[in-house]
């Protein structure tokens, strides 16, 4: 007995020194006798030497105690010359930061030394940017609107100083757990609110001239009855909502009320114009908070009032306080920062993005440009990494690389309940600068982030090109699992009109871009189906990317017209290949090309369970893919299209296409969008009537030079290797002679999630 005990006792101190999240196994630290070693530790002072693992017997010397302490030593160390690999070694426990540490071009590591920050061998730092919130009392004196439900059940506390008058409180956690702020039922916009024609996507903008003077957009808001309220603080509430296209939300905190005229203003731009009937929640007002869990902040007060599910002397509650935890900055058109590397540590409790004046955006912004809205941010910089390290419970962005970044790695770590993007490659706007590329993000396990952002795609590249994409696993997203991006034409043209514009035009570099766009007519923009992105390709750097082995699965929750990958408006010469999407509806296919897309090859990737394989608004090379139990192939031709050894295989747990059949015989819309198919398959179990096996439903004239286009038969899918994520054919299969090669995904996505 006393043996199982003594096991027993030692998993307990191993699950609680690992915590949840198992990571690659590093219990053991052999270094070369030239490493030069520092340590950091929750009982270190910054004042000691770094030498040594624990303080020593008189407490004069042990280990730092910060990061930032860390890296000065560092930076002391290596300005005598290095002699050796740098590793500092960060022990077990918390580490509360207060402002973000900067590691800059002095910081940096050589080609020959690098200069690494990790966790000491088995042991698991954790950074946090939340503030303890401490001191909870039962409220006596209720606020004067406290809802029915929330009577008798509130308490308060006072919120730290230290965020003073700057810093929004948006988020709380319960330890790793986001706790629900306050939210109203959903509410429609006036039908008295008009819609503003300039504040669209610049492709629907009509009536304006693209020489013209800067227009302003509206922030105007009208509501109906007593939905908003007379509030004292109404910068306190912020308004979250679709604003006229369900592709994206805004979080838009409130400047003023006209009660007695029904009008609000909003602090920023929404990022379209309100329609009527707009559907919108209002959040951070106390008198919506009706439910167990629910809390709201007072900045007026400087109070949080919460309706507590638990005991609150039993909680770990956090407000985040820090926005940007580590940034990895040289100098612009300068010296980079370099050769600096982190290893296996823990990022929690990040605070959000709040939207200001002056923000630039992405495409649709879906994220912001050249923001400090993650807690890791490299800019500037090139030959670093992090890796082995894990994001979680945080209201921010994971990781982005900004503007100049290269051989950047960001690899085998997980990105888990962020509020905005996992990792994001964003390089300079639209113009000549291309330098944010050969980047590589790899073996990253991505789920649940856009928890707040509802539109935050797991892994964004916008103007970022000859990176690789490899072996990530993305799931539980509300909208796309990845996003590639440049910038459209439209944007180009009406830079000078839309300036004012936040998303896309904003970041556009004016100066650079008229010789490439003196080609372009309105009567262009108004066909853009048929553009051809050639003459502006050297503006768009989204190129050459590869995009292989990554597994994503139940994204498309929520919102609407997204994708698993997902390309627009890039350069040519991007490769989706080898890729896993499976269970995804609700979506406008597994991979898309949205409008102006450059040629894009599109080979060996499989989609299993879902309702549409693909869209595309753009040229490519589409061959070898496999569509199984998937609803529809494609639901519309926007573009020319031509496609070679694809198979498409249902059984009858795919009934879409039987639907699709009976529903529209005469339409076919399996296979009559594409100008050409050739040497492809298609099989369903239940096949509609007047179709037999061996039947070609495609015409000789849209086979082009093959003798099959698309051929009525049992591609015969090996269902043991199918199981393992091989998609292969028994030996008698019609696939071989058509020149369909088998596709194995059993190493696609990442092995964290495995």
């Amino acid at each position: 007995m006393k043996l199982y005990l003594k096991i027993a006792l030692l998993i307990i101190v191993l699950v609680l020194s690992q915590e949840a999240i198992c990571l690659p196994d590093n219990q053991t630290a052999v270094l070369p006798e030239e490493t030069n070693v520092l340590y950091v530790s929750t009982n270190g002072n910054d004042k000691w030497s770094g030498m040594s693992e624990m303080p020593n017997a008189t407490k004069t010397d042990g280990p730092l105690a910060t990061l930032e302490g860390a890296r000065r030593r560092v930076r002391y160390i290596k300005s005598n010359g290095l002699t050796g690999d740098m590793i500092v070694f960060i022990r077990r426990g918390e580490y509360a930061l207060d402002e973000t540490v900067v590691f800059d071009e002095n910081d940096s590591g050589t080609e020959d030394f690098s200069i690494t920050y990790k966790a000491y061998p088995g042991e698991n730092p954790i950074f946090t940017g939340g503030k303890k919130l401490n001191g909870w009392k039962k409220c006596k004196d209720e606020p004067s609107d406290v809802t029915t439900e929330a009577k008798g059940k509130l308490w308060y506390c006072e919120v730290p100083d230290v965020f003073g008058d700057e810093i929004r409180i948006t988020s709380l956690y319960d330890g790793k757990v986001m706790l629900t702020r306050s939210r109203s039922p959903q509410f429609k916009a006036s039908e008295d609110q008009i819609l503003d024609p300039y504040n669209a996507q610049p492709k629907d903008v009509r009536g304006l001239d693209w020489d013209a003077d800067p227009v302003t957009f509206s922030r105007e808001f009208k509501f109906r009855g007593t939905d908003l309220k007379d509030w004292d603080t109404p910068s306190d509430i912020e308004i979250y909502l679709s604003p006229k296209h369900r592709w994206l939300i805004n979080m838009l905190p409130l400047e003023r009320i006209d009660y007695e005229n029904k009008t609000a203003w909003f602090s920023v731009d929404p990022t379209y114009g309100i329609r009527p009937g707009n559907a919108y929640y209002v959040e951070n007002a106390i008198e919506y908070l009706d439910e167990p869990g629910e809390w709201v902040y007072d900045s007026r007060e400087g109070k949080i009032y919460i309706w507590p599910e638990i005991n609150l002397s039993r909680a770990d509650i956090r407000a985040p306080y820090l926005q940007e935890f580590i940034r990895v900055e040289g100098v612009e058109d300068g010296t980079t920062a370099k050769h600096i590397h982190f290893d296996g540590l823990t990022f929690r409790h990040g605070l959000r993005d709040t939207w200001e004046p002056g923000d630039k955006g992405l495409q649709h912004d879906w994220d912001m440009y050249d923001n400090a809205n993650a807690v890791m941010r490299f800019r500037h910089a090139e030959d670093c990494s992090i890796k082995n390290s894990v994001f979680e419970a945080s209201s921010g962005v994971g990781v982005r690389l900004d503007l100049y970044c290269q051989q950047i790695e960001v690899s085998s770590s997980v990105f888990a309940h962020l509020g905005g993007t996992g990792i994001l490659l964003s390089g300079y706007g639209a113009g000549l600068k291309d330098v944010n590329k050969y980047n590589r993000v790899t073996n990253n396990y991505i789920h649940h982030v856009g928890t707040i952002y509802r539109h935050s795609p797991g892994i964004f590249i916008a103007q970022s090109g000859h990176n690789l994409i490899s072996h990530n696993t993305i799931h539980d997203l509300a909208y796309n699992g990845m996003i590639i991006s440049g910038c459209r034409p439209h944007e180009l043209v009406m830079a000078k009109p839309l300036a004012n514009r936040r998303e896309w035009v904003s970041s556009i570099r004016v100066d650079e871009i008229g010789p490439f766009i003196k080609h372009i007519t309105p009567e262009m923009m108004d066909d853009w189906l048929t553009y051809d992105v050639t003459p502006i390709e050297p503006l768009l750097h989204s190129r050459e990317n590869r995009i292989e082995f990554n597994e994503i699965y139940r994204v498309m929750l929520e919102l609407h017209d997204g994708n698993g990958i997902y390309f627009s408006a890039m350069g040519k010469n991007n490769r989706a290949q080898y890729n896993y999407l499976h269970d995804i509806y609700n979506s406008n296919g597994y991979i898309r090309l949205d409008d102006v897309s450059g040629y894009t090859i599109i080979t060996h990737n499989v989609g299993v369970r879902g309702s549409r394989m693909m869209q595309h608004k753009g040229p490519g090379e589409i061959r070898n893919n496999f569509a199984i139990d998937t609803d529809l192939l494609i639901a519309r031709r926007w573009f020319h299209i031509e496609i070679d050894q694809f198979v498409l295989y249902n059984t009858p747990k795919g009934k879409g296409h039987y639907n699709q059949y009976k529903r529209f015989p005469e339409i076919n819309m399996i296979y009559e969008f594409f100008d050409r198919m050739s040497n492809s398959l298609i099989y369903l179990e239940d096949p509609p009537e007047g179709i037999a096996a061996g039947d070609d439903l495609i015409e000789p004239d849209r086979r082009g030079d093959a003798d099959v286009g698309l051929l009525f038969q049992d591609p015969m899918f090996d269902k043991g290797a199918m199981e393992k994520r091989i998609f292969m054919f028994k030996p008698d299969s019609p696939a071989y002679e058509l020149g369909i090669e088998p596709i194995d995904l059993s190493s696609a996505g990442s092995s964290l999630a495995r």
